[in-house]
């Protein structure tokens, strides 16, 4: 199968295209806009790797670059998540993404139908949060007759104090209000709410995290149909979030237009471009940790599955941090198992719906991820 890595050599994309490379079923290409950096990944992977010069705007380029491919797994930022999927039904190829913070999502969605209809399957947000978390959420539902309570923690130790990713999609995540489902309806609410500590397993151990927008409540109240309460909540480093609140206090994440010497521009716009342009953090040592929790039914007594994984840094053969591997290896993962036939159906859709949770597990474990179940009465 012929896999295109979309911004392949990206802070995210580079541990998709190192799964992607240690298959010897697949074919892969790594298209970015900067082919140098393509093509100096390529030469540090195993095997014959094919790269392509392409900008996501441009949409004949891109859909050229698609032509051939059998699917293609989008590690750029969330923006362009349409873009790509547009291209992806004119080149009828299969398509992944890493999430699209709720709103975009949504507008995702949209496209179910499209990609329905040409027997194709894109899977919505199939990194580590989204993605993993979706994975193990349905893993704790498949045992259940009914889901009532679905609760999504998620924190880190290690790592650097600052923007571990895209600086732009973090900002995102601290300042645009959240969504939560809470007693069968949707609510919005403040940025930076719901704080409260939790402990994750070692060497996590305790973090304080808060309410952030996020993909999972953009499909799972829809797929668990009948739950209650389906709520996220996230842990950056507290260095990191004092930064934000110093932001959002200042009013500098603010998307009013203002004129400064002859040109008009945001606060929001000019802070990602300028955090943009800041050395991105390098590979050091870090551990990333989920837990899920899902709660109801079981034979019909109330039942609790916790669903948990801890993830840490490659450095010796990648050179990747954690934050890289626990969010592209997934995506590499699912394009393998989508390429080779093994979707649950066609359309676009979230992970809990497309991929089997035992199946993809099982081939987590393969690589040395574990995602650790517990019941509890």
């Amino acid at each position: 199968m012929k896999v295109v890595s979309l911004g392949g050599c990206g802070a995210m994309g580079r541990a998709t295209s190192h799964e992607l490379a240690g298959n010897s079923d697949v074919e892969l290409v790594i298209a970015d806009a900067d082919l140098d950096a393509a093509n100096d990944l390529a030469a540090d992977l195993p095997g014959e790797i094919d790269t392509a010069e392409v900008d996501v705007t441009d949409h004949d380029r891109l859909v050229e670059v698609l032509a051939d491919a059998d699917v293609v797994a989008n590690a750029l930022p969330y923006a362009f998540n349409v873009d790509v999927m547009e291209a992806c039904l004119e080149a009828e190829v299969h398509y992944l993404d890493l999430g699209g913070l709720y709103h975009k999502t949504q507008e995702q969605l949209e496209l179910d139908e499209a990609f329905d209809e040409t027997g194709l399957t894109a899977v919505l947000g199939i990194g580590a949060s989204p993605g993993l978390t979706n994975i193990a959420a349905a893993q704790g539902a498949s045992h259940l007759d009914h889901v009532d309570e679905v609760h999504i923690r998620t924190g880190a130790k290690g790592g650097s104090d600052g923007f571990a990713y895209s600086a732009k999609t973090i900002l995102d995540e601290l300042t645009m209000n959240p969504i939560v489902f809470k007693d069968g309806e949707f609510k919005e609410l403040e940025p930076l709410s719901g704080r409260g500590t939790y402990t994750l397993p070692d060497p996590v151990g305790k973090v304080e995290g808060f309410h952030s927008i996020h993909s999972e409540l953009a499909t799972m109240p829809y797929t668990f149909e009948g739950v209650e309460t389906v709520d996220f909540r996230v842990a950056f480093s507290p260095d990191l979030v004092n930064i934000c609140d110093v932001l959002i206090g200042l009013n500098l994440t603010s998307e009013e237009e203002l004129e400064f010497k002859g040109t008009e521009f945001s606060p929001r716009e000019f802070l990602d471009w300028h955090l943009d342009r800041q050395p991105k953090p390098g590979a050091i040592e870090e551990w990333k940790s989920f837990q899920v929790d899902v709660t109801g039914k079981e034979n019909g007594e109330p039942t609790h599955y916790q669903l948990t994984v801890v993830v840490e840094s490659r450095l010796d053969d990648w050179g990747l941090k954690a934050t890289a591997v626990w969010t592209g290896v997934p995506m590499g993962i699912a394009a393998e198992l989508i390429g080779r036939g093994d979707a649950l159906d066609t359309g676009a859709k979230p992970p809990e719906q497309l991929l089997d949770p035992e199946l993809f597990i099982d081939e987590l474990r393969e690589r040395d991820i574990e995602i650790n179940e517990t019941r509890n009465p």
